[in-house]
C-alpha cells in the first residue's frame, strides 16, 4: 500500500506560489551579454592582430563592470524567499565565473 501511495504522489500535479525573479533573470540576461561581448572582443582583437586599441579596452573593462553587477544583483535575488532558485543560481554561476576570468586575464596583462 504504501509503494502505490509513493507513485500517487510522484504523478500528481503540485501547485506552488513560489516564482521566478526578475532581478535573476535580468542577472543572467547580463552574464550572457557580458560573455558574448566578450567574445566579440577576443574576435576584433584577433582581426587586428592585437592591436584593437583602447576602445576595445574599455570595452573589456565595461564587460566587467556588467559581470560584477550581475553578479551583485543574482546574489540579492538568490535570498530573497519564496523563490525558485534556478535563475539565481545560474546567474550568479556565469557572472561569478566571468569576474575571476576578467580579473585574472587583467592581472595577467599587468604582468607581462
Amino acid at each position: 500500500m504504501a509503494a502505490k501511495e509513493k507513485k500517487r504522489k510522484k504523478r500528481s500535479l503540485r501547485l506552488t506560489d513560489k516564482r521566478h525573479p526578475g532581478s535573476a533573470v535580468f542577472a543572467t540576461i547580463l552574464g550572457i551579454l557580458s560573455v558574448a561581448l566578450f567574445i566579440g572582443l577576443c574576435f576584433l582583437s584577433s582581426q587586428s592582430h592585437g592591436k584593437a586599441g583602447l576602445e576595445a579596452g574599455f570595452a573589456g573593462v565595461g564587460c566587467f563592470i556588467i559581470s560584477l553587477a550581475g553578479f551583485i544583483i543574482s546574489w540579492i535575488s538568490l535570498h530573497q524567499e519564496n523563490i525558485r532558485p534556478l535563475f539565481p543560481t545560474i546567474a550568479s554561476l556565469i557572472n561569478g565565473i566571468s569576474v575571476v576570468f576578467y580579473l585574472l586575464l587583467y592581472l595577467w596583462g599587468r604582468l607581462t
